[in-house]
This record gives structure tokens, C-alpha cells and sequence, in this order.
């Protein structure tokens, strides 16, 4: 019978902390439940603050941040951004020379967050974007080029409470630390599984419970 209790109680544990690590990864754009439109930040042109604050559509929150410590700017396909979005975007750039990585984190956890990326140089280049809360990655590669047709690739990740993500560039023509994004689409709301604390608290808890039950048996 103790036997049977400590290995319920280590299965319940062990699953509970595999739960936690259940991101995904999505590379198809999505209309999301929420969204932010970075030409609140200015028109095209505009210095970019690092770091700087942002809101989105649900008026949730969010903070930015360059890597590189410089600011970046805002611009717009086709105004001051000759490259393969959507005509009409407005972007968050990281300035050349490069400030990126970029970092985005928002006041509350989403089940989704996603954006198309660029790097600035034509060519061919892999972008990542980043889990900060659980450091997983998903990485992609795109080809940048002046087509103006909305190619441009989309990263996305989907998952638990994802508050904080990282875009970079990995490998590029030219400054990897050099890119945009376009608008990000988000989804869902704060997810309701544990965090790493209250999972650790919880099999404490069920290891405690085994304990008292198997001293009752031993009296």
C-alpha cells in the first residue's frame, strides 16, 4: 500500500512538471483575440525610445526593449520600408547599425504570440523567436527581399502564460541585429497552469500526504 502511494504521488509530480513545459510552435499567421498596432508609437520615421511602452488593442500593457541598447524607429511598407510585408505595415525596426535582439513583454500571459519578421540586408536569413518564461525557441528561415506582397516569414509560438518573447535574427547577409516586425497577434488569456512554484508546492504537498498515511500504517 506505501508502495502504491509513492508512486502515485511521484506519477502526479511528474506530470504536473511536464505539463508546464508544453509549449508549441505555430508558423501560420492568426487573427488572435488580441493584437498590437505599432503605429501608436508615430508615423514613420519615429525614434523608438529603449526602452519603450506600448498598448494593446484589449489594452493590456507592454514594455519594449533593444538588445543593443540604442533606439530604434518606426516604419511603414512602402514609407521609408522597401521590403516584403503588407503595404501599409507599420513596423518596430531595430536601426541600423543593428539593436536588436528585440524584446516584447506584456502585463499579462497570452496562449499565442506571433509577428512576421524581416532582416533588413536581401537575402536569405533565419530568425528565432524566444519563450522567456520557460526559454524555448522556435527558429525559421525567410528570404528578405523588396517584393511588397506580405511575404515576409511569421513566427509564432503558442503555449502556456507566455508574457515575455525575444525576436533575433541568427544568421543573415549583413547586422543580424538588424530587422523588423509587423503588428503582433495574440491569443487567449492567462493560462491556468502552474508555475514552477506552485507545481513544486503541490508534489510537496502529495509527498507530505504519503507521509502522514504511512505513518499511520506504521503505528
Amino acid at each position: 500500500m506505501r508502495k502504491t502511494l509513492l508512486l502515485v504521488a511521484a506519477f502526479v509530480l511528474v506530470a504536473l512538471t511536464l505539463a508546464q513545459a508544453d509549449s508549441l510552435v505555430i508558423t501560420r499567421p492568426t487573427n488572435g483575440t488580441d493584437s498590437v498596432d505599432w503605429s501608436q508609437l508615430g508615423p514613420s520615421f519615429t525614434p523608438i525610445n529603449n526602452p519603450f511602452s506600448f498598448t494593446t488593442a484589449n489594452s493590456v500593457s507592454g514594455t519594449g526593449s533593444f538588445a543593443g541598447g540604442g533606439q530604434g524607429q518606426v516604419r511603414q511598407q512602402g514609407n521609408g520600408w522597401g521590403g516584403n510585408f503588407t503595404p501599409g505595415d507599420f513596423l518596430v525596426w531595430t536601426n541600423s547599425p543593428g539593436q536588436g535582439p528585440l524584446t516584447l513583454t506584456f502585463s499579462q500571459g497570452y496562449s499565442q504570440v506571433g509577428a512576421q519578421i524581416q532582416a533588413d540586408f536581401f537575402g536569405d536569413f533565419v530568425a528565432q523567436i524566444c519563450d522567456n518564461g520557460n526559454g524555448q525557441c522556435f527558429s525559421e528561415a525567410g528570404n528578405s527581399n523588396a517584393n511588397g506582397d506580405g511575404s515576409a516569414i511569421y513566427l509564432g509560438i503558442a503555449g502556456s502564460n507566455i508574457s515575455s518573447v525575444t525576436f533575433s535574427v541568427l544568421s543573415c547577409v549583413n547586422d543580424c541585429a538588424d530587422f523588423a516586425i509587423n503588428q503582433m497577434t495574440l491569443g487567449g488569456g492567462t493560462s491556468t497552469v502552474p508555475e514552477p512554484g506552485s507545481l513544486l508546492l503541490m508534489g510537496s504537498g502529495l509527498l507530505g500526504l504519503v507521509g502522514v498515511v504511512r505513518r499511520r500504517f506504521l503505528v
